[in-house]
């Protein structure tokens, strides 16, 4: 299925609010959306949520025969599948070309900028070494798929741990991990993708969501350590912009910054879900398990554009139906509203005598915060005296048997 077009409204409108120093979801210009982290039961397997947009990593490894070239070295490579799940034009394919950007984008992010030493993946020279394959898979998107997919991998590098092996010379032991420890890879330093998208009006900003980035001009992004070195630069000019010159410097600084603390943030997850994997314990949180929305069916997407409300608090009273009237159609008299169905959320509904006739699916548990019926008031309850009963509600049946009494009559009896 080919990517709906956007229209000229939701353009101006993005185009407007970005001006203004606004974004749709209430952040400011240079303002990333938050990061969560879960890992699996298995070493190298973690789910990276950047706002919406979901990624997951699995490293694996296997013994082969190293290249001619190198035959001292391991060998790493990347892999990254688009899952239709994750959007409606994906298709699965391997050769797309957003899978082909991405899967370029990681290579020199981890192959090309050197953070994982390959020499320590050597068993035998020139006749075994490790062979380390990341998989990332996007579930979700919600934009900005580069840096969720580069966060994914690197949390995923940072958390696995290889098999012990043993070399007799001819014979290569790998030992369980019931006999031996496992190892964890050596990482010189640890490269992040740090994304832009410039709109036609000059503004950047960072961390794009889906929307912005079919509504911006160009993005570029940046692969940093957390020594603020720069390891590789990606651009993609949609239109003919001056991107280097004024927006680079411009936003620099503040990617150094932001990349130094992201990564001392990956840091410290992986370092609390290690230890606990180590004493045999199970983590509190971080685990797939904290992941998984019991209360909804569709927990990985999401109907509604979050928009902050700037003014919203002022109308908001305490166990008090929230609600601003629109205007009334004079023909049908269905009344507007907007209503409250969440912390800085609203929906714009019809009136309440219309949602009877059909509406949206609401499988929602009952203490989900995002009940839209927890502000409504629409049963009333009326206590009925003295009604009297249906001829269908004198009918006994009451009994030990719901079979009806025979009697068998002989010819004596007929005569």
């Amino acid at each position: 299925m080919k990517e709906t077009y956007i229209s000229t409204c939701e353009k101006n409108f993005v185009n407007k609010a970005i001006l203004a120093d606004t974004r749709l979801d209430g952040r400011t210009l240079l303002e990333p959306r938050p990061l969560k982290i879960n890992f699996g039961a298995k070493w190298g397997s973690c789910l990276v949520s950047l706002g919406q947009t979901r990624a997951t990593a699995q490293v694996s490894c296997d013994i082969q025969t190293p290249k001619a070239a190198r035959p001292n070295e391991g060998m790493l490579y990347v892999s990254v599948n688009l899952s239709p799940l994750a959007a409606e034009h994906f298709d699965g394919s391997r050769s797309s070309e957003a899978t082909a950007v991405i899967n370029r984008i990681l290579e020199k992010c981890l192959k090309e900028s050197k953070c994982v030493d390959l020499e320590s993946l050597c068993i035998v020279a020139d006749k075994k070494v490790w062979n380390i394959r990341v998989d990332i898979t996007i579930i979700n998107h919600d934009g900005n798929l580069i840096d969720c997919a580069a966060i994914a991998a690197l949390a995923a590098l940072m958390h696995f741990h290889r098999p012990d092996v043993t070399s007799t010379g001819e014979e290569v032991i790998v030992h369980s991990f019931t006999e031996k420890d496992p190892l964890p890879l050596t990482l010189y330093h640890h490269p992040i993708c740090i994304s832009f998208i410039t709109f036609e009006n000059g503004k950047t900003v960072v961390d794009p969501s889906y929307l912005e980035e079919r509504v911006g001009t160009a993005i570029f992004t940046l692969t940093l350590n957390s020594h603020r070195e720069v390891c590789s630069l990606y651009f993609d000019y949609m239109e003919n912009t001056a991107l280097v010159a004024d927006v680079i410097p411009s936003v620099s600084t503040f990617a150094a910054n932001y990349a130094y603390e992201l990564i001392r943030e990956v840091k410290e997850l992986v370092r609390q879900d290690v230890e606990a994997k180590y004493k045999k314990e199970v983590p509190e949180m971080n685990t797939f398990a904290q992941c998984i929305a019991t209360d909804k069916v569709t927990s990985m997407i999401s109907e509604r554009i979050n928009i902050k409300l700037m003014t919203w608090n002022h109308y908001n009273q305490a166990d008090e139906e929230v609600s601003c009237s629109m205007e009334t159609d004079p023909v049908n008299e269905e009344k507007s509203e907007i209503i409250n169905v969440g912390n800085g959320t609203a929906e714009l509904v019809m009136s309440k005598s219309n949602i009877a006739e059909g509406g949206k699916n609401m499988w929602h548990s009952s203490d989900s915060s995002d009940n839209e019926f927890e502000h409504w008031q629409d049963v009333e309850f009326v206590e009925v005296k003295n009604r009297q009963k249906t001829p269908a509600e004198t009918i006994d049946l009451g009994g030990d048997s719901e079979e009806e009494e025979t009697t068998v009559l002989s010819k004596l009896d007929l005569e």
